[in-house]
């Protein structure tokens, strides 16, 4: 932290969709369950402990949410694999149709 900016660069790159299960268990039991770590109470002390604070109840509650939403991502995934497959058969059967309805008008 001697040197702020520095400081402030890592935690924008911090790379919040690889956060180690280990890490969000300590960040958890040390920091977001202890009454005392909430910004309001931290602002009368640090403006910049309040912000870190913030930060780290952010990073808490993005953790909790990406549990959710990476396996919903996944599936979103695997479904449109499948419509894409299905489309293309509908494609090949659509065109089959048409020869078909084809050949009727012409009869």
């Amino acid at each position: 932290m001697k040197q702020p900016k520095a400081f402030i660069g890592r935690l924008k790159s911090h790379d919040k969709d690889n956060m180690k299960e280990k890490i969000l268990k300590k960040l958890k039991k040390d920091f977001i369950n202890d009454p005392r770590f909430d910004p309001e109470l931290i602002k009368a002390k640090s403006t910049a402990g309040r912000s870190i604070c913030m930060w780290c109840r952010a990073m808490d509650k993005y953790a909790e949410v990406n549990k959710i939403v990476v396996p919903k991502k996944k599936a979103l995934g695997e479904a449109e694999a499948q419509l894409s497959v299905v489309k293309k058969e509908l494609d090949i059967k659509e065109a089959a149709l048409r020869e078909i309805k084809g050949e009727l008008a012409r009869l």
